[in-house]
């Protein structure tokens, strides 16, 4: 399939063979692109306890309908990257979404748990893409702070997406009475946004760029595992994600059990946070231009790091309430809009000729350490929330450690 994508992309007029002819992506589509996949997985989160019934499952045994799409994306993502970087950007892109959307059919139409299960593996696989290649394809096309700030535009609309997803799951289970009728919108996102790749999305790894990158994979990867700069800014995502995923995996059980809100009020709450976060990622994409990459990190970091501290200390001091939740929650939105776009630019920026391999590394690692803080989350979680609080308050202090080592890391190249 790559292949002939391939071989059509390169004979196309939208390929583009040269730099001076190279056009500037939308950030908005890539926005899409790389939303595909964090709104695949959350989607299924209302639906979970529901599919339990379904299928007469465990709770346990259901759980891997997320799992599945984690193991997809983590171990997928490296493998794009690498192809992104010797195919070119754009084939590796449409051959995902295409797979995406076949996946999404089986999931939708499938009749056993273990059908379900290794579709949503395949859907991980096929999302993967989005987000690995979005970040090669601004790293292709822009250099340093301009980097910063054009990633800042997609993952502001990346980061809606894990966030909306629960509440559009929620009014999709109840037009459609299915649970498996979310994956109706899967399938059809994905085809929103294939034929815009298709005939708008240009090629921005130029001719002779793919020539260059013959190195193979494990000395790729050799070179970002012993970089302090890839290392820290992958993991500074890694445990800002950490923090989300593990207050995702319990949050509508607690604002309904602990809060009295409802299903539809949570969906509201979570929908300003959302636009909060979004917010403070478009800022701190201008505040990049004036400050630099790494000022408005440090800025996000440290915001992080009290919103978690404050997390923790207010349910320990008041109980589990609305305030107690709430204002640290929409404080630490606002800090994981100053971080997200900064690590995620910063990760690959020390590697231009193969952005798509040390993007797509970093992705996988940085999702897998998210997904690991859910797991974690769900698994610890007996009606008590003390305990999330603390595994929030340890992400944003890891996240901060993690920091440093960037920041070091840059200290020894001016050294």
């Amino acid at each position: 399939m790559l292949q002939i994508f391939l071989n059509s992309y390169r004979n196309s007029p939208l390929n583009l063979t040269n730099q001076e002819t190279l056009k500037k992506p939308s950030t908005l589509l890539l926005g899409f692109a790389s939303g595909m996949s964090p709104f695949g997985m959350a989607i299924v989160v209302p639906t979970l306890e529901l599919f339990v019934n379904e299928f007469q499952s465990t709770y346990s045994s259901v759980q891997f309908i997320i799992s599945a799409y984690l193991f997809g994306l983590a171990i997928a993502q490296p493998f794009m990257g690498f192809l992104s970087d010797k195919l070119g950007r754009k084939p590796v892109m449409v051959s995902g979404i295409i797979l995406f959307i076949i996946a999404s059919y089986i999931c939708m139409t499938a009749e056993g748990l273990s059908t379900l299960i290794v579709a949503r593996f395949l859907q991980g696989i096929g999302g993967s893409v989005g987000t690995v290649t979005s970040r090669a394809i601004i790293r292709d096309t822009y250099s340093g702070d301009q980097a910063a700030k054009s990633l800042s535009r997609v993952t502001a609309t990346m980061g809606m997406a894990p966030m909306i997803a629960p509440v559009v799951g929620a009014i999709a289970l109840s037009l459609t009475g299915s649970p498996s009728g979310i994956f109706m919108v899967t399938l059809l996102i994905g085809l929103s946004i294939l034929f815009p790749v298709i005939f708008y999305l240009p090629e921005t790894v130029v001719k002779g760029g793919l020539d260059k990158n013959k190195s193979s994979w494990y000395k790729n990867y050799n070179k970002f595992l012993r970089s302090e700069t890839f290392i820290g800014s992958t993991f500074i995502y890694g445990f800002t994600t950490g923090s989300f995923f593990a207050i995702l995996a319990v949050g509508s059980t607690v604002f309904s059990r602990n809060l009295g809100i409802d299903s539809i009020g949570f969906g509201l709450i979570w929908s300003s946070l959302t636009v909060l976060y979004a917010s403070a990622t478009f800022f701190a994409g201008n505040l990049t231009a004036k400050l630099g990459l790494m000022k408005v990190l440090n800025i996000g970091v440290r915001l992080n790091l009290v919103a978690g501290s404050l997390f923790a200390f207010l349910i320990y001091l008041t109980g589990t309430n609305i305030y107690s939740i709430i204002f640290p929650l929409a404080l630490m939105f606002i800090a994981h809009g100053f971080i997200v776009a900064m690590s995620m630019a910063k990760a690959v920026s020390d590697f231009p000729n193969i952005a798509g391999a040390s993007s797509g590394l970093s992705s996988s690692l940085g999702l897998l350490t998210g997904g690991l803080f859910s797991i974690l989350s769900g698994s610890i979680y007996t009606g008590e929330f003390m305990p999330i609080a603390i595994i929030v308050w340890l992400s944003t202090f890891f996240c901060y450690l993690c920091f440093l080592l960037v920041r070091s890391g840059d200290q020894k190249k001016k050294d």
